[in-house]
């Protein structure tokens, strides 16, 4: 299969952000101060988050999409992971479903770290063989992390283009990923790397313009895919 090329990519979704800035920045700040404003709550904002975030980059993601493929569109297509029930559940056990696989990659770590610290004043033998596998077991799960959570980009796009469901839309989103592994792998690196560069510099409020940016590059690499994906349906 053609691999996408990321230089490519990168000017198209500058060029589809050039042409909505006013939109894509009022809703990336507000999305953003809604997710603030939630965890800022003790334990009922954290609770409640799942229930925003998900509905929130899906809506984000589907306005982007739309907006590439007819400029003429509404601003309410940002919001309607909360206008339609399937969408809002789907976008909902989306994060409910990564959250927790991103737990269980993590949790040999945590794990880890807690018997190091159970049985150090106890056994250091223990605790040295404890922290020893966890760390193996550890460094498997951040492997696998980066793995899955590269590969589930494309999800809340299959969720509201689709009308896939989320479990189904995660295992699609991996197999199109699969499909372009390395400019996948190098695109997430420079993505990381400048947005955790901007976010420190700019106290977070530069996400504001990286995340909507990040999603116009996503929704053209997404737009690409499918049509790589046509010609092999057919001869199917």
């Amino acid at each position: 299969m053609t691999q996408l090329q990321l230089r490519s990519l990168w000017q198209e979704g500058w060029q589809l952000f050039q042409q909505y800035p006013a939109e894509l920045l009022g809703f990336s700040a507000v999305s953003l101060l809604i997710q603030s404003g939630l965890q800022g709550l003790p334990i009922l904002g954290w609770l409640a988050l799942p229930f925003f975030v998900g509905p929130l980059i899906l809506g984000l993601n589907w306005g982007i999409w739309q907006r590439l493929r007819d400029r003429d569109r509404p601003f309410s297509d940002f919001w309607i992971g909360f206008q339609h029930p399937f969408l809002f559940w789907q976008s909902f056990w989306a994060v409910t479903w990564i959250s927790t696989i991103a737990l269980i990659c993590w949790s040999p770590w945590l794990i880890g770290a807690v018997g190091l610290w159970s049985w150090w004043e106890v056994n250091r033998n223990i605790a040295i063989a404890i922290g020893s596998i966890s760390s193996a077991l550890g460094l498997i799960g951040f492997v696998s992390f980066c793995y899955l959570m590269i590969g589930y980009q494309f999800t809340f796009l299959l969720i509201a283009d689709c009308h896939l469901r989320a479990w189904p839309a995660m295992q699609r989103s991996l197999r199109m990923v699969r499909s372009q592994w390395l400019p996948a792998v190098v695109g997430m690196i420079l993505w990381t790397g400048v947005s955790s560069a901007v976010a420190i510099v700019t106290c977070c409020l530069g996400l504001v313009v990286i995340l909507p940016l990040f999603y116009c590059c996503l929704a053209v690499a997404y737009q690409r895919l499918q049509t790589l994906e046509q010609p092999l349906d057919q001869h199917a």
